[in-house]
């Protein structure tokens, strides 16, 4: 990565990108970071070179505060790209989800980011940005799309026979216990968040609101706002995914014993 300008002071700056990240601050600025724009550089600059030095720093630390100053400085600029390769209204996904998805990408793959130059976050996290949509638009593609048969042919018959029914009502009893199964182990990750975490998930994703209007009720900024969704997501996701695991391998314990 190429030398950054002199470091600047630590002084309390309410407008800094960083302003509520003091430690963090600190250790950028023992990495030769300067938390301030070099003569010539304009603000889109600094702030790049600053969300490089940041996924360096939590690359190599592994910091939750590390990675929350990255999501507060750099998810603007993300979510901007992500709502630009959405197709219109039409596409029927909402960007805020897919910059989560983003995020959790750079989170999980975090050690293969290489910072050569200042600008390295921004290219990285497009490429990393343009696969999640490449990748929901596909999926869309394929659920959505059938194919048309090339000459007349006599309608099939759709009414099930006796195997099948059974298979199917067979079917439907695994599905369903399956079902249930995990929305226990999400009612059991749910009652371990934070009074506010789970707060934020009800009304996101039960009542429905807006991130604007969450962050209203909760009085928190956007930025804070995405990032207690993110993490209470990363919770329930990491809680469930023990939950299950233990499960499966009690289960497998089980029939060997057996």
């Amino acid at each position: 990565m190429s030398a950054p300008p002199a470091p600047s002071s630590l002084a309390p700056d309410p407008v800094h990108p960083l302003a509520g990240h003091p430690a963090v601050r600190r250790r950028l600025v023992l990495r030769g970071v300067a938390l301030a724009p070099g003569e010539g550089e304009d603000p889109e600059a600094f702030r790049a070179r600053l969300e490089t030095a940041l996924m360096a720093l939590f690359r190599d630390r592994g910091g939750e505060e590390d990675f929350a100053a990255l999501y507060e400085v750099g998810s603007e600029t993300v979510l901007r790209r992500v709502a630009a390769r959405m197709r219109g209204p039409a596409c029927g996904a909402d960007p805020l989800e897919l910059l989560q998805d983003t995020f959790v990408n750079v989170y999980r793959y975090a050690a293969s980011f290489r910072d050569e130059h200042p600008a390295s976050f921004r290219a990285w996290v497009n490429a990393i940005s343009a696969n999640v949509v490449r990748r929901y638009l596909g999926e869309r593609a394929r659920t959505s799309l059938q194919a048309l048969p090339e000459h007349l042919q006599e309608p099939a018959d759709r009414n099930a026979g006796p195997v099948a029914s059974l298979s199917v009502a067979e079917e439907r009893l695994r599905l369903g216990r399956a079902w249930t199964l995990l929305l226990l182990q999400y009612a059991a990750a749910w009652r371990e968040l934070s009074p506010r975490d789970r707060l934020a998930l009800h009304l996101i994703e039960v009542e429905g609101y807006s991130y604007s209007r969450a962050c209203e009720r909760l009085r928190v900024r956007m930025s804070n706002m995405k990032m207690i969704m993110f993490r209470a997501r990363k919770r329930v996701r990491a809680r469930m995914a023990r939950a299950m695991a233990a499960g499966s391998a009690a289960a497998d314990a089980r029939r060997r014993a057996g």
